[in-house]
């Protein structure tokens, strides 16, 4: 009987291991990881973050919502096919070669295919696609208006709880030349989300969970959605533009919910909420990015002070608990103002560090602790470059 469980369990999960989206997202994560941590090393001369991080910190959070979306999936008995889910398998590689990964998410792909559903009659005369609406027409449309309502819920929530945590600090250049710092959340959220296929597709034993429903048996599986997000924030701390982007990501499912909904009475509501899901968050990231743009940068150099853009993990500044925004006035008793003078400073004592530190609200706090003797770093904050000097901006 033991046995019999495992060798279930082993063809549930079977299912996922061996789904193209695990894969297609891997491969996804293994290419912008590597141009990351380069873009990383050509502005500081190191990488902030190791590879794996790009796996590891989205990780937790997009299994928790596969959990918690999964309850819902499979109280409302929502069933797809396995040809479907290669369809779907396409459409991200599709959506995955414009490499724009905010739109290798369910808002995307999924709405697309409710727009395939929609412009059925002007191509279901072609032979070449005749296939595609064979297999779309083995899942109900309400089917795929109701799972990506759930999944852009998912992907709001993803982005307001984990999207900003550990961000990619960059350089760039200002329209008047002068460096300024920048902050990138790019994210892809591998979401195990349990769905029904008819049974017989996958190997079951007798006790392993079946229902039925009007006379067709259907059987769990789990499926990896792939939720990528892209964010680049330059005209304030990163943290509450990404957070707010999150909520209003999740204000539009709500409103979306409502069509999905209807789309149960009038199936053209589905074809309609394609369209609108798609249109309304690239419009969303759009409205952000021109926002942000206008506005003055928020890391620049300083007339007082060197604002920290960047704390390597486990240095002696992430110690001293030095944070992402905070302005360093004094190093070892020396007023500073720019990388010359903070690393100058920071010579007077190449053991022990004692620093000023003016907080997010504008007060004065003192940081202090020992330096690593002969590390690729003395402090671990990344500055913002002085234009005239060729040092590496990382102190």
């Amino acid at each position: 009987m033991v046995n019999d469980i495992f060798i279930s369990l082993g063809y549930f999960f079977l299912y996922f291991i061996v789904n193209p989206l695990l894969y297609i997202g891997l491969y996804a994560v293994y290419l912008f990881s590597g141009k990351r941590v380069k873009e990383e090393r050509n502005a500081f001369h190191t990488r902030v973050y190791g590879r794996m991080a790009d796996i590891t910190i989205p990780f937790l959070s997009a299994t928790l919502m596969g959990i918690c979306v999964s309850v819902v999936t499979m109280a409302l008995g929502l069933t797809i096919t396995l040809p479907f889910v290669a369809v779907l398998a396409v459409i991200y590689i599709l959506f995955a070669l414009t490499f724009q990964i905010r739109w290798m998410t369910p808002t995307f792909v999924l709405g697309f295919v409710l727009i395939l559903y929609g412009i059925k009659p002007l191509l279901a005369q072609w032979e070449v696609v005749a296939p595609l609406y064979q297999i779309l027409d083995q899942v109900p449309i309400v089917v795929v208006a109701t799972l990506l309502v759930l999944l852009m819920l998912v992907e709001g929530v993803l982005i307001r709880i984990n999207g900003a945590t550990y961000t990619s600090p960059l350089l760039e250049r200002s329209k008047r030349g002068k460096w300024v710092g920048i902050h990138r959340a790019k994210r892809l959220w591998m979401v195990p989300v349990v769905l029904f296929i008819p049974e017989g597709l996958i190997p079951t034993l007798s006790f392993w969970p079946i229902i039925t429903i009007a006379d067709t048996t259907l059987q769990p599986v789990l499926v990896p959605f792939l939720i990528g997000f892209f964010q680049k924030v330059r005209s304030t701390l990163p943290a509450f533009p990404i957070q707010t982007t999150g909520l209003r990501v999740i204000g539009l499912s709500c409103l979306f919910a409502l069509l999905a909904v209807g789309s149960y009475f009038f199936p053209l509501l589905a074809i309609v909420l394609g369209v609108l899901a798609i249109v309304s968050r690239e419009l969303l990231t759009i409205i952000t990015k021109n926002r942000d743009r206008k506005s003055p940068a928020f890391f620049s150099t300083r007339a007082r002070g060197c604002i920290v853009l960047g704390v390597l993990p486990g240095s002696p500044a992430d110690k001293m608990n030095i944070a992402v925004g905070e302005t360093i006035v004094k190093v070892n008793g020396k007023e500073v103002s720019g990388e010359t003078s903070f690393y100058e400073a920071l010579q007077i004592n190449s053991a022990f560090c004692k620093m000023d530190v003016l907080n997010h609200e504008g007060e004065i706090r003192f940081a202090q602790g020992a330096l690593y003797d002969g590390e690729h770093h003395q402090l671990g904050v990344l500055l913002i470059k002085d234009d005239m000097n060729l040092q590496d901006s990382i102190i």
